[in-house]
């Protein structure tokens, strides 16, 4: 198998690096893998190749920021998404032509390396993860009296994105995404393509994520990269309308900020009382340690939210907002918490703050539900199977010509 990436999966940080980097770990029980990765830096160019045993090779090709940007101006006055238009590249394409006849199938990361190979022959198959049109959507309805850049494209790309993520699918044999709530957005209401579409959901690994519950009352923690505007908007969301909330009859309770963030925000959000900016961090178990309780109070993306899973495994009670909870099966008050207005998140909060034998239940019965319901393995069998059955039946495939 061939697999194409527009970012490069290592470090494996980051929600997009984490789900590809599990995909191509249990495909290579299966599958002699060959990663090309498009890459914005020359670091990532020369970083060491990792001793994984994941992929039996591993190719770059070098794509500059200036020359991203200047492919999506140039898109501008098209109807092509700016983001498949950033991750052009005119080597990337010529590369997938060399080594296309050495496999007998390909899988594209993304609708962005997917637009790659839309015209190639079979076998192929593009890892959706979410809808992103359905996340765009949320971002204008939220912000849509914002004035910035980057709500500005938001807006520009909605329209362009839901057209495009219904059709693509049609050129390829198969498509996967990370929910069905993705999964009915785009074609709920096209059984053909509902068809041509199967949800392989987010797992966890948990060997790195010990459980750890705390029974006295502590900080709440928020793990996330806070350079998408989703994970920013939901962490300043809680920093300045519900943590005052809380903190009105909890003073001592902080909220600890855990994961990748710009200077600018940093200083933003160290300026709110009572949060603590961690940053990016080698361990995010051993950085939530001591935690009393994970919140995810998203109103906006699409898709499984692996901070969930994480504070799940970790033994972090956690509250969440119905956008938080998508593409899950755990029972409001049972595993997880529900509440969607800043009053009532902050209750929920306030609950499992007092209640540290009821936030105790709620931790464990969250630990046996990852166990349970989300190993890595288990949510992509179904990806595994229908790959493995579209392999078996493939005939062979005409060659292509190396031409860009």
């Amino acid at each position: 198998m061939l697999i194409l990436t527009p970012r490069y999966p290592y470090p494996v940080i980051g929600g997009d690096r984490l789900r590809i980097y599990f995909i191509c770990k249990v495909l290579s029980a299966h599958f002699r893998l060959t990663l090309l990765s498009l890459c914005d830096s020359k670091a990532e160019m020369t970083s060491r190749l990792p001793m994984d045993g994941v992929f039996e090779r591993i190719e770059r090709v070098y794509l500059p920021k200036w020359r991203s940007r200047f492919n999506s101006l140039l898109a501008l006055p098209t109807q092509t998404p700016l983001q498949n238009a950033y991750y052009r590249s005119s080597e990337f394409r010529r590369r997938i032509r060399a080594l296309m006849p050495e496999h007998d199938g390909i899988l594209a990361h993304l609708i962005r390396t997917g637009d790659a190979i839309r015209d190639l022959p079979a076998p192929k198959f593009l890892e959706m993860t979410d809808a992103i049109s359905l996340n765009y959507a949320r971002v204008g309805r939220e912000r849509r009296n914002a004035r910035d850049l980057r709500s500005q494209v938001y807006r520009i790309e909605s329209e362009r994105l839901e057209a495009y993520e219904r059709a693509v699918v049609d050129d390829f044999d198969h498509s996967f995404l990370v929910s069905s709530v993705d999964r009915e957005f785009l074609f709920g209401n096209d059984p053909a393509r509902l068809a041509r579409a199967t949800v392989a959901s987010n797992g966890v690994d948990l060997s790195g994520l010990p459980f750890s519950f705390s029974n006295t009352p502590g900080d709440l923690v928020f793990i996330g990269n806070m350079t998408t505007l989703q994970n920013l908007d939901a962490v300043q969301y809680m920093a300045l309308e519900i943590l005052p909330l809380v903190r009105r009859q909890r003073p001592e309770v902080r909220l600890r900020v855990i994961g990748r963030i710009g200077p600018n925000e940093r200083a933003q959000l160290e300026r709110a009382d009572g949060v603590v900016v961690t940053g990016q961090v080698d361990s995010v178990a051993v950085a939530a340690h001591g935690g009393a309780i994970g919140v995810c109070p998203m109103r906006l993306g699409a898709g499984v939210q692996n901070k969930v899973l994480e504070y799940m495994a970790l033994g972090l009670p956690t509250v969440s907002t119905s956008i938080g909870l998508e593409g899950f099966h755990a029972k409001d008050g049972v595993e997880i918490a529900v509440a969607d207005d800043p009053a009532a998140y902050a209750a929920r909060v306030l609950d499992l703050l007092e209640d540290r034998v009821a936030a105790g239940a709620m931790a464990r019965a969250a630990r046996a539900y990852v166990e349970s319901h989300h190993s890595w393995e288990a949510m992509l069998q179904p990806m595994v199977d229908t790959i493995t059955d579209r392999l078996a039946s493939s005939t062979p495939r005409p060659s292509v010509t190396a031409a860009s």
